[in-house]
C-alpha cells in the first residue's frame, strides 16, 4: 500500500513492506499521560524529533492538546503557538521530515499545513470541527481518522460510551463511515489512514481484542492502519504498578502482535526500542 503525501521531498510512504513503519510521538503539552511537560521548550522538541528520525522513524507525530482521559479542550491559538515553532525547526534541519500533527481543530491544522506538516491526525475522525475535512482537502494533505466516542473529557466517565455488542465490527463500521465521509469531502482515498482508537472509549479487554483482531480490520477496511498502543493504560494489567513511561516492555509485545497482523504504521514514544524490537521480530519470522 502507498500513502500519498504533499511533501515535495517525500511524496509518498511505501507501506507494502517491511511493515510496520514507526512514527515517534512528541507531545508539546504540560499534561499528556506519558511525556507531558517534557517537550514544552521548542528546541528540546526539535532535537527529540531529529533523534527519532536518526533512530529510524518514518515520521513524527506532534500533539499540542492532550487527549488523555479527562483532558480538557485547549484553545486553538494555544495549539498553534506550541506547534508552529517545532514544525519549522524540524524542517529547517531536516527538510524531508514527514510530520503528522495531532489536532481535532481546523485552525491549528491549517497553520500546521501552511508550515509544512504532511498529515493531520484527528482523534475525532473529523467530526469535532466542521471545517476540518475541507481544510485537509484544500491542502491535499493526508489524514488519520480515529475511532472515538464522546470526547477525551467524557470518554471514560460515561459507561455507555464503552458499551458495544461487538467492538471489532462496530469500530470497523464507524471507520468505514469516517472514510466515506472524508472521500466525499474531497480527500484522496490513498491519503487516508485509519486508527481503531485504543484507549478511546474502550475497556482494556476491548483494546486487547482490537489488537488481536487487527488482521480482520486490515482485510475488511482495505486501508492502511495507524495504531497507537504505546504506554497506554490497557497495558497495566501486564505490568502492574508501573507508570506510563515504564510500559515500554509491554508496548514491545503489542508491537510484535500488530506487526504479525500486517499493521502498516505504529505510533510510539520510544522509537529506538520499537525499531530494534521489530527488526529482531522480522529477522526471526522470515515470512515478515
Amino acid at each position: 500500500m502507498i500513502l500519498r503525501l504533499r511533501n515535495k521531498l517525500v511524496p509518498e510512504l511505501d507501506l507494502s513492506g517491511p511493515v510496520p513503519a514507526i512514527f515517534g510521538i512528541i507531545n508539546l503539552t504540560p499534561d499528556s499521560f506519558s511525556d507531558g511537560g517534557k517537550f514544552l521548550d521548542p528546541g528540546f522538541a526539535v532535537n527529540e524529533a531529529l533523534r527519532m528520525f536518526e533512530a529510524g522513524a518514518a515520521g513524527v507525530d506532534l500533539g499540542a492538546e492532550s487527549t488523555r482521559p479527562g483532558a480538557v479542550e485547549v484553545p486553538a491559538e494555544v495549539e498553534i503557538k506550541r506547534l508552529i515553532p517545532v514544525i519549522r525547526g524540524i524542517l529547517e534541519r531536516k527538510p524531508d521530515a514527514v510530520i503528522s500533527v495531532d489536532t481535532r481543530k481546523a485552525a491549528p491544522a491549517r497553520a500546521a499545513l501552511e508550515s509544512g506538516a504532511d498529515i493531520i491526525n484527528d482523534v475525532s475522525g473529523m467530526t469535532f470541527d466542521p471545517e476540518m475535512a475541507s481544510t485537509v482537502a484544500e491542502f491535499n494533505a493526508a489524514v488519520v481518522l480515529m475511532h472515538m466516542r464522546g470526547t477525551p473529557e467524557t470518554m471514560r466517565c460515561k459507561p455507555e460510551l464503552m458499551q458495544y455488542d461487538n467492538v471489532v465490527s462496530e469500530v470497523a463500521d464507524a471507520l468505514e463511515m469516517l472514510q466515506s465521509n472524508a472521500i466525499s469531502a474531497g480527500i484522496r482515498s490513498d491519503a487516508i489512514l485509519l486508527d481503531p482508537g485504543l484507549g478511546f472509549a474502550k475497556t482494556p479487554e476491548q483494546d486487547f481484542l482490537l489488537v488481536r483482531e487487527a488482521a480482520y480490520l486490515r482485510a475488511r477496511l482495505h486501508t492502511p492502519l495507524f495504531y497507537g498502543p504505546s504506554r497506554k493504560s490497557f497495558l497495566s494489567s501486564t505490568c502492574p504498578g508501573k507508570k506510563a513511561a515504564e510500559r515500554d516492555y509491554a508496548t514491545a509485545g503489542i508491537l510484535c502482535a500488530l506487526a504479525a497482523s500486517g499493521v502498516e504504521i505504529l505510533r510510539v514514544h520510544n522509537v529506538e526500542m520499537a525499531v530494534e524490537c521489530l527488526a529482531a521480530f522480522r529477522k526471526a519470522c522470515s515470512r515478515f
